[in-house]
């Protein structure tokens, strides 16, 4: 387990705050030892139906005309993207999900933007992409969130795995402060309940940090003064409380506040899950404003800000936690669905960014049963649909675009 002294303590301060100091770390090499943290196996717990890898090339692939090497630190930018432009934002169940110029939502398909070719040779060209999303009682596919108000009660949370890496509820801890002693156990109260939806729908039992899927577990809690998402992996479902987890983190949803460098979260990336997920309403409304999660089998060892923490390996040609990728302008959309067509129109103005590990070119949404209606022609719910149009979309119609150099620093 990394010691405590290893870290560096970001604390209340902003993702533009850091950066900087991010750039000094990386060229002085940071800090590296083992990686910790939940760590996907696979695909994010299971795939809907299309969209299978396969090789082969995709008509209307082509490249930026900005294109450069490792990039430059000279220009922080917006979200931490030289040439970035902050976007509109997200909103979800009326909570702001993150600032405007909070890096999930900076665009990134300006012409100052510079693409970069470092990990070109891994990142999979043949592969399509997959939408690993769907119904949640039909199929449990995709990542579900629970909405509560203020007023939902704190109620007992364990973690058993990374709880030195965790953040406590509003109360703190109960008993010993994990953070502090270096311990992968510890006891504070989230705004779980019983009856929230948790990926996969698991039954009860198992041990968090050595479940077979993900079971992630999100609560979107609203507030007046702004809303917060408490995040957690390898959670089992209970009747009542304590509710056991491997780990959890905590977001203020107003804020540009990253995580302490070398920190996981439910996500190996050290990442909001919530934030980079396509959600069946944005899509129904006709714009995802917002980078989408995204994963990848084989990463490196070093994250780019705003991730905080990876694991995988010394290769420094895989992609690291936290690269952005984004649909190149010349490939075209229009012949595809509406909702694909908003997805994809996403996936050129704000990109992808890695922030898991698991099957290639897999990109996550929410676990919603009307992505199982049917889709408009009537013959195919809307999912397989999407996830047919998907399919024609490989790794080459993609770039990765600069926003900050991979660092080790806490790991």
């Amino acid at each position: 387990m990394t010691s405590r002294k290893d870290l560096v303590r970001i604390g209340a301060l902003g993702f533009a705050a850091v950066t900087a100091i991010a750039s000094s770390l990386a060229c002085s090499g940071g800090k590296s030892t083992s990686q910790t943290g939940a760590v996907d196996e696979g695909s994010d717990a299971g795939s809907s139906s299309g969209g299978s890898s396969s090789s082969g090339s995709s008509g209307g692939s082509g490249s930026s005309s900005s294109s450069s090497g490792a990039g430059s630190t000279g220009d922080a930018g917006v979200g931490g993207v030289p040439g970035g432009v902050a976007g509109p934002g997200a909103t979800v169940q009326g909570c702001m999900i993150f600032p405007p110029d909070n890096a999930w939502n900076v665009a990134v398909d300006g012409p100052d933007v510079q693409v970069i070719h470092d990990y070109d040779s891994q990142l999979p060209q043949g592969t399509s992409l997959h939408p690993d999303w769907g119904g949640y009682s039909t199929n449990h596919y995709g990542i579900p969130f629970n909405v509560v108000d203020a007023g939902q009660p704190d109620l007992e949370t364990t973690f058993n795995s990374y709880a030195s890496q965790s953040d406590p509820g509003p109360n703190g801890w109960v008993g010993a402060n994990p953070n502090a002693t270096g311990s992968d156990m510890g006891t504070t109260a989230y705004p779980f309940f019983a009856g929230m939806k948790i990926e996969g729908d698991p039954g009860h039992g198992g041990t968090p940090g050595n479940l077979p899927g993900d079971q992630h577990a999100i609560v979107l809690q609203q507030g007046a003064a702004g809303c917060t998402s408490y995040e957690a992996w390898n959670c089992v479902p209970e009747t009542s409380p304590p509710f056991p987890c491997a780990n959890g983190a905590k977001f203020a949803l107003t804020s540009n506040a990253i995580r302490t460098l070398g920190w996981t979260s439910a996500d190996a990336a050290g990442l909001s899950i919530l934030a980079g997920l396509v959600k069946l309403a944005e899509v129904e409304a006709g714009a995802v404003n917002h980078a989408i999660r995204v994963t990848f089998n084989s990463t490196q060892g070093a994250y780019i800000l705003p991730a905080t923490h990876a694991a995988g390996s010394s290769d420094t040609t895989l992609p690291p936690m936290g690269l952005r990728l984004r649909l190149k302008t010349s490939v075209p959309t229009s012949s595809y669905l509406a909702a694909s067509q908003t997805i994809m129109a996403a996936l050129k103005k704000y990109g992808l960014i890695v922030a898991d590990n698991g099957s290639d070119w897999y990109f996550q949404g929410d676990s919603d049963d009307g992505w199982d209606q049917m889709a408009p022609d009537g013959q195919d719910t809307l999912i397989d649909e999407i996830s047919g149009d998907f399919h024609n979309l490989k790794g080459s119609d993609f770039e990765a675009v600069y926003s900050g150099p991979p660092i080790t620093t806490g790991l």
